[in-house]
């Protein structure tokens, strides 16, 4: 049958994946007669047509975004992560998480890597927000259009397309990558699940947020027109116009936006009109879908529509599929692991032809204007009188005249350079550079950057290793201005000693870097301790036992909840020198800091500490600041207070409780 001969009334030939389904068709006839189960069966049908690689150089590069939640609390979401990891996400290029940079602050990433085995630190992309990241808030749309403008300044030469994905899809990476392999990243594409039920409305089709592509062209143009600004809006107001608003519409602002550059989303449905980019899991698309001609999935696909339903859904060669859950915020644990065993094992694959992939249309989306209720102009534009401009295609370029030839393939646009105040921490140009902050950059020309005095030079790792790409340049392409991947960390400056009896190494006016430490030995004690060099660029760590080795007090204390009173506040004691301060903290719940990690099961978001603080001066400047954990008290749902704090002299031991980090 593979080999049947189309019909004789068929204009078009049959792609050789019709062929193959043909040949699967019959094997699945054939393992039928030997009554195997449904699951098998389907597990046959859609194993067997998988695209091979990408032969030659034209192997697409691609890069994958995911807007994250943090920290993740829930064992489901620790699953599902190390899931996607193990998985689909091992066979991308480059994978980032986007999360909120306030947020990774409180909930360092060493405590969930320690517990999923995995070094998450180098797929983490933290992203500057001004909003919250609440769960219930959901600001997806400011994370993503950030953690774009982050992509196309660090990673616009480092990729081939740009592909946007949620926590709970699942990419099919060879064919995906087979796929775009039709596509040159030099030219604009957007490429999805394309979805039409805002068009009358809002004038707007755009690709779901399941798992989008943009080539690099795009995300170069995109990332120009989010480096102009963004202005903000209420959630409601101008909605879907390129603007930084709350909430969580992600896709259909994106779609936005790129509209406004003239940039549509493309055709990506098979010969057979099938999709490729699936918004649901298999077993609902095959079983539980219904045409429903005004629910949001199938408007305005009218026709093309009717004919994805059950088995005509989805292309043999699916690039996504999504919404893996179990119940609400509840994923499916096997369910990435099966795929990927159906899409990368594939053990009867290797006893077939080799299938190849339908190409692509490279047209824009599909449509039929006469079962559409309203008029479609030749941009696409849906003619209603109520829409102005700002809702038409290519409206902010036609604003922006002076702009266009900066938004065009062959653009040498110069560049325009960040000021001081928006550099990285320690950043500058180096000395002797002709470029200077607020400055301008040429097409194709770079800037050499170098690290301030008292910082020092690190370069963060991309999907475990050290980046190879551009590291010490700010570069213009087009127009985009590119930054440079170094970053710098602050150093310290050993100080000199408050008195003789201490002996630091390494010595004084020496610099440290961010978590080195320098020894600490007293004279007149065998205790030996250590400072450590924190991010603020100051030595932290305990000096006050070589002032006072046999001059150590024990502090008892008394606490008092206002609402309850914990079993042992009463008993509280702690070793410490003669100046030491006790106050009641506030911790994030989870944090580093925390040493309960209990409070959030109870929603409340802080635990609070007891903490003693010293602090020592020499002559000039303050040296060491100094806090240790005395004891955790109880979740931050009540006020606390030392009410008294009593003392003793008592020998210094080896054993005593002096304050470090």
């Amino acid at each position: 049958q593979s080999n049947q001969k189309p019909p004789a009334a068929s204009k078009r030939p049959v792609p050789p994946m019709r062929a193959a389904k043909a040949h699967a068709a019959c094997t699945v006839c054939r393992w039928w007669s030997l009554r195997l189960p449904l699951s098998m069966l389907l597990l046959l049908t859609w194993s067997l047509p998988t695209a091979p690689a990408p032969k030659g150089p034209r192997r697409p590069r691609i890069y994958v975004g995911i807007p994250m939640n943090w920290p993740i609390t829930k064992e489901s979401q620790k699953v599902n992560l190390r899931s996607l990891m193990e998985t689909w996400g091992s066979h991308v290029d480059i994978l980032r998480f986007y999360v909120h940079d306030k947020q990774l602050e409180k909930f360092p990433v060493d405590t969930l890597s320690t517990e999923l085995s995995i070094d998450l630190g180098p797929y983490i992309q933290p992203v500057s927000m001004q909003r919250s990241d609440r769960l219930k808030e959901r600001h997806i749309w400011e994370k993503m259009w950030r953690g774009w403008q982050s992509a196309a300044r660090y990673y616009l030469n480092d990729a081939d397309f740009f592909v946007k994905a949620d926590i709970d899809s699942f990419i099919v990476v060879e064919n995906l990558r087979a796929y775009l392999s039709f596509y040159p990243p030099s030219e604009t594409h957007y490429l999805g699940h394309t979805l039409m039920h805002e068009w009358a409305k809002f004038n707007l089709c755009f690709n779901s947020g399941v798992g989008y592509v943009l080539s690099r062209e795009t995300l170069r143009r995109y990332g120009q027109r989010l480096n102009y600004g963004l202005d903000t809006v209420e959630i409601h107001e101008r909605k879907y116009q390129c603007y930084d608003r709350p909430g969580p519409l992600e896709d259909p602002n994106t779609g936005g936006c790129l509209r406004e550059l003239n940039i549509l989303p493309g055709d990506t449905l098979d010969s057979e009109g099938r999709q490729r980019f699936n918004t649901f899991r298999p077993r609902d698309l095959l079983f539980n879908m219904h045409y429903r001609p005004d629910d949001w999935y199938w408007r305005n696909k009218m026709s093309i529509g009717k004919k994805q339903l059950g088995f005509g859904c989805c292309s043999p060669t699916p690039m996504v599929w999504h919404n893996f859950k179990t119940g609400a915020g509840v994923f499916d644990k096997d369910a990435f692991h099966e795929l990927e065993y159906v899409y990368h094992t594939q053990p009867y694959t290797a006893k077939l032809k080799a299938i190849e992939l339908d190409p692509p249309s490279k047209q824009l989306f599909q449509f039929r204007p006469d079962e559409l209720t309203f008029s479609v102009d030749t941009h696409r534009n849906a003619v209603f009188s109520k829409f102005d401009e700002d809702w038409k295609v290519g409206r902010w370029l036609k604003q922006h005249p002076e702009l266009q030839p900066c938004f065009q393939t062959d653009s040498t646009c110069a560049c325009s350079l960040p000021e001081a105040k928006d550099f990285p921490n320690g950043l500058q140009f180096r000395k002797n550079s002709p470029c200077f902050p607020g400055g301008s950059l040429k097409h194709g020309g770079s800037c050499a950057v170098e690290c301030k005095e008292g910082y020092s030079k690190f370069i963060p790792r991309v999907e475990g290793k050290v980046y190879q790409g551009n590291t010490e340049n700010f570069q213009c392409d087009g127009g985009m201005l590119m930054w440079p991947m170094q970053r710098c960390l602050s150093t310290c400056r050993v100080p000199n000693p408050p008195n003789s009896n201490m002996i630091l190494s390494p010595g004084a006016g020496e610099f440290l870097s961010v978590g080195a430490t320098s020894k600490i030995s007293c004279t007149n004690s065998l205790h030996t301790f250590e400072a450590i060099c924190r991010v603020d660029g100051r030595l932290h760590g305990p000096v006050h036992a070589c002032s006072a080795a046999n001059h150590c007090y024990r502090y008892s204390l008394r606490a008092r909840g206002s609402k309850y009173q914990n079993e042992g506040w009463d008993e509280l004691e702690f070793v410490g020198g003669n100046s030491v301060y006790f106050h009641v903290v506030p911790v994030a719940s989870g944090s580093r800091e925390d040493p309960v990690k209990n409070c959030h099961v109870f929603n409340i978001d802080e635990q609070l500490i007891l903490v003693a603080t010293e602090k020592y001066y020499s002559e000039q400047e303050t040296i060491l600041q100094t806090g240790t954990l005395v004891t955790p008290l109880s979740c931050a749902n009540q006020d606390v207070e030392v009410l008294t704090a009593s003392k003793e002299s008592v020998a210094c031991s080896n054993d005593a409780s002096f304050p470090k980090f």
